[in-house]
């Protein structure tokens, strides 16, 4: 800035009148103070570097197994519960049951039932040889007597195994319902979708009541297949997930593309420690579309295009900021290949 110190003629004049002098005297020389006028700029070199240009490629975590709980009998009781929603559970977990007390204990008078009878079976050849070695110490040798007692022994044996037949298939459907009323996991994995209203309701036939989900391989899916010329088997892909408990910076790898019809599928290589990926979490892959390596380059911020040319600013030795202009290559995500109009090293204006 300047300032200019300045006495006008009439200040002057009226400063001569107060003081009663008649004498003429000579105004003085004005002043000018001079402020240095120099803008700071933030600067940025060209330099060699690579350039890279990415797709962004919207994506959903989904699970690679689950077991939908549900039971395969209607109108009991649901007598327990032993998990919770987002509980971890092992194969062969017991998850709940229908109420089955009496069902135990008729299971348990079939089981002894069955017991006797087939006591009662091994004991009737002894039974039989010993009362066919009496007939023959008091002297009877007929074999009509003989073969009175083998009949009677023969029926006894009939009436016996048709009572164990019988109960045998009672015992085996009355197990098998106690197996129905009693789910269990089939394979490791995280409970989810409990019915919250479960213990104390009534079950119905193939109504799923929870679901078990492998944790263990999250997939991520994209679901369609508009950028599958983007990725190649055992390509490294970054992945971020912006929000939810796994928020965080991924690495994933394309699963099984020779399966990839509607769908393109992608599996976790690595990522953020200690995080649980739930299902349904939204991600976004960077699939590289195109890259240059080691080449001059530039910030994207500071180049500037207007029509079909491209320009930077740069300062002069008065420190003005000048247009130069430049001829560009890839315009990548975070850096600009520069063709020609600059050389390694030189400084153009950041802001």
């Amino acid at each position: 800035m300047r300032r200019i110190k300045l006495f006008t003629p009439l200040i002057i004049s009226i400063l001569l009148l107060f003081s009663g002098c008649t004498k003429t005297e000579t105004v003085p020389n004005v002043v000018v103070d001079s402020e240095d006028n120099t803008i700071s700029y933030s600067l940025v070199s060209a330099s060699i570097e690579d350039v890279v240009l990415t797709q962004r490629v919207d994506c959903t975590s989904v699970q690679t197994k689950d077991q939908e709980v549900s039971f395969s009998v209607t109108g009991k009781y649901v007598d327990k519960v032993y998990v919770r929603e987002g509980e971890t559970v092992k194969k062969g977990d017991l998850l709940c049951e229908l109420s089955s007390a009496s069902l135990e204990e008729e299971i348990e008078d079939l089981t002894y039932k069955i017991k006797r009878n087939e006591l009662r079976l091994s004991y009737l050849d002894m039974d039989q040889s010993l009362e066919l070695q009496d007939l023959f110490l008091i002297g009877i040798f007929g074999e009509e007597e003989t073969q009175a007692v083998r009949d009677r022994y023969a029926r006894q044996r009939t009436l016996i195994n048709d009572d164990l037949e019988f109960d045998r298939e009672e015992l085996a459907a009355k197990q098998a319902e106690l197996r129905n009323s009693r789910l269990y996991a089939t394979m490791d994995g995280t409970v989810y979708k409990l019915d919250k209203k479960l213990r104390g309701s009534t079950s119905k036939e193939g109504k799923v009541i929870m679901t078990i989900i492998d944790m263990s391989e999250i997939l991520f899916v994209v679901k369609d297949t508009e950028y599958k010329d983007l990725f190649h088997e055992g390509d490294m892909v970054d992945m971020t997930v912006s929000y939810s408990a796994a928020a965080g910076d991924y690495i994933v790898t394309p699963y099984q593309m020779d399966t990839w019809e509607d769908t393109m599928v992608f599996s976790v290589y690595t990522g953020p420690d200690n995080k649980t990926v739930e299902v349904g979490t939204y991600g976004t892959l960077y699939p590289v579309v195109d890259t240059r390596k080691n080449v001059l380059s530039l910030p994207k911020e500071v180049v500037h295009e207007a029509g079909d040319k491209a320009f930077v600013y740069t300062l002069s030795e008065d420190n003005i900021r000048e247009i130069r202009y430049v001829e560009i290559g890839l315009f990548g995500d975070e850096r600009v290949e520069i063709l020609s109009g600059l050389e390694e090293g030189e400084k153009v204006v950041k802001k």
